[in-house]
């Protein structure tokens, strides 16, 4: 992984996409968009349920 990016989608194999929590200090870097909205999703479940239900 050498390019990372906010958001949206990798361009090429090499690029990958982060994101970090609003509430806490959570912070993760995938390969693809969707792995990385699923794991954005599960730690707002797990840490933060009452923003989780309203997202």
């Amino acid at each position: 992984m050498s390019a990372k990016r906010r958001g949206g989608y990798v361009r090429s194999a090499t690029d990958a996409v982060e994101r970090e929590c609003d509430r806490c200090e959570w912070r993760a870097v995938a390969d693809a968009y969707p792995e990385l909205i699923e794991r954005y999703q599960d730690h707002l479940r797990e840490e933060h349920p009452t923003a989780w239900l309203r997202s």
